[in-house]
């Protein structure tokens, strides 16, 4: 940096430390210091002042300058950083979005006395605005869109006409999903604390549209590249790490427990208490259900698999026999008291006998376990939905039972149990940092017909995240071991191994994977379960023994319907 560069940043700095009331504030390299400490700032305007008026005539420039100086003091004077850190979510894009929303809550509060700082910050913001590239991108032009709508919120209302243009087809599509966040925003911006459950809500909403792509947001698919021209580069190695692998032996324990299969070759879990187990109707209201319902069984229509002829070859695999009362009028077996009289009437009569009678049954339960990260978003999981839904519903009609159960985590990169683990002072091996989720989209004592609205919130990835498949095994082998019927099944759906940041970075890139090898194995030795995966895209026959690989990209035919066929042959 150049001494005129230098220059201009320990001027801004001064402008930091009076109006944000902050001794320590520095700014060097374009960057923000607090007591050495760097601050990482998210709303785009905000970044590399000094670099930022490069290009533009020198009062403009230096003009922007001193708008975003001012704009960076005022947050350090109304914004508890502690509190901020405590409050903020930990998936980076929703970080970028609450960021933002804190920096417009703290220009809102500037007093109409100072009037030059409230200019200032407007015309650095305006003429940003004029020469920003951010709406290039599908993902920046959400950002945009967003920032653009709360500062109307809290500070003016837009007044330039091809800015209006530029958002006024993403504002309509979001209104409906954020606008009740936005209300709460304006009624709470002189509460930080209250104004962050706000902002936390309305930050999740559009990461997980960006994240998603599945939404009408845009036509535009938002690829990785996209998403990181909005991350400040002092997030980057905090929320992407490599971890360091791990060693631990695995345990023999005879237990079958929750607890103790959790436990398996040293696995263990910092804090459970954030973790959640959902009904699939908690995730999306009955409207939202029965159009994905209905979206759901037009795929299925559009796949010609009968259900019944499904059915017809389940039975055969799970074939049994059960009790099914009495065939009267027969000419042998037991006597029947209520035909005694038939007997008196004509002693030549002998269809006065009764036996017992026997119907066929698939006296089985089936647990499709389905991996829920983010890996499984774009078509997959909708061709994943048709598969279980119509495997489910033949099995019904089968006299079988079945379970469709997902698993994700409630929050990207650890959440509140990482949050926790940091402020301990990262003590080393934690452990499980993530927030489990396990979703119950039907449960075996449903009957499908009852479910079909539950199952159909698969069509929608907006809770999919990461995926910590271990335990998540174990708790759907715990549901089925409590099972009365005496063969169980468990089919896990899966594109790899586990995925979770970070608990990977805090334990090694092998931990999760370890843990994960160990519950197969037990379960696989144990055999009161038997155990299948269904590998998508990447192979896991290196985790599990019975494994079936299937081409989901194309229509599922009768054939590949029998993978249950392949995965359990009959035992006789």
């Amino acid at each position: 940096m150049d001494a005129e560069a230098r220059a201009k940043e320990r001027n801004g700095a001064a402008v930091l430390r009076a109006l944000g009331k902050a001794p320590t504030a520095e700014y060097r390299g374009g960057a923000l210091v607090v007591g050495d400490r760097p601050i990482a700032l998210a709303a785009p305007y905000l970044l590399q002042p000094s670099n930022n008026g490069e290009g533009r005539d020198g009062e403009e420039g230096s003009g922007f300058a001193r708008g975003v100086y001012d704009a960076i003091g005022v947050r350090l004077r109304y914004s508890d950083p502690e509190l901020f850190a405590e409050t903020e979510p930990t998936e980076v894009l929703a970080r970028v979005v609450f960021d933002m929303c804190e920096q417009m809550r703290c220009e809102s509060l500037v007093p109409d006395a100072l009037v030059g700082t409230r200019r200032n910050m407007d015309q650095a913001f305006r003429t940003w605005c004029r020469g920003q590239d951010l709406t290039n991108t599908a993902a920046g032009l959400l950002i945009f869109t967003v920032l653009q709508m709360v500062r109307s919120r809290l500070i003016s209302p837009i007044h330039d006409e091809l800015i209006e243009d530029q958002i006024e087809s993403t504002r309509a599509n979001i209104s409906p999903i954020i606008g009740v966040a936005l209300k709460g925003l304006r009624e709470h911006r002189a509460d930080q604390a209250a104004f962050a459950v706000a902002a936390r809500s309305l930050a999740d909403a559009i990461s997980e549209m960006i994240l998603d792509g599945s939404d009408p947001v845009t036509d535009e698919v938002v690829t990785a590249s996209d998403s990181t021209i909005l991350i400040p580069p002092e997030w980057s190695e905090v929320d992407m790490p490599e971890g360091e692998a791990g060693t631990g032996a695995v345990a023999e324990s005879g237990e079958t427990g929750a607890h103790s299969l959790n436990e398996l070759g040293g696995y263990h879990i910092y804090n459970s208490a954030y973790d959640v187990e959902l009904q699939a109707e908690d995730l999306f209201p009955l409207e939202r259900r029965r159009y994905l319902r209905a979206k759901l069984d037009e795929q299925i229509a559009a796949q010609s698999v009968s259900p019944f002829a499904l059915a017809r070859r389940l039975r055969r695999l799970f074939l049994g026999v059960e009790r099914d009362g009495w065939r009267s009028g027969e000419e042998e077996g037991v006597l029947d008291a209520a035909r005694l009289g038939q007997v008196i009437a004509n002693p030549m009569n002998r269809a006065v006998f009764r036996q017992e009678r026997y119907r066929p049954t698939a006296p089985a339960v089936v647990t499709f376990l389905l991996d829920n990260s983010g890996s499984m978003k774009r078509q997959r999981h909708e061709t994943v939905a048709v598969l279980v839904d119509t495997l489910a519903r033949s099995l019904d009609l089968a006299g079988a039972t079945s379970e469709i159960l997902g698993f994700t985590t409630a929050s990207w990169n650890g959440g509140e149990p990482r949050n926790e683990w940091r402020r301990a002072g990262q003590p080393e091996a934690p452990g499980r940092l993530a927030e489990t989720s396990h979703i119950i989209y039907k449960d075996a004592d449903t009957a499908w017909k009852r479910s079909r609205h539950s199952v159909s919130a698969l069509m929608r990835t907006q809770h999919f995240r990461e995926s910590v498949d271990g335990e998540a095994i174990v708790w759907a082998y715990q549901r089925l071991i409590a099972r009365p019927e005496p063969r169980k099944l468990l089919v896990v759906v899966s594109d790899g191994a586990p995925t979770e940041a970070a608990t990977r970075y805090a334990n090694g890139d092998t931990y999760l994977e370890r843990h994960l090898r160990d519950v197969i194995a037990y379960i696989e030795r144990e055999g009161s379960v038997e155990i299948g995966a269904i590998a998508i895209d990447e192979p896991v026959d290196t985790l599990f023994s019975n494994v079936v690989e299937m081409d989901l990209t194309g229509t599922l035919t009768l054939g590949e319907y029998g993978l249950l066929e392949r995965l359990f042959p009959t035992r006789r």
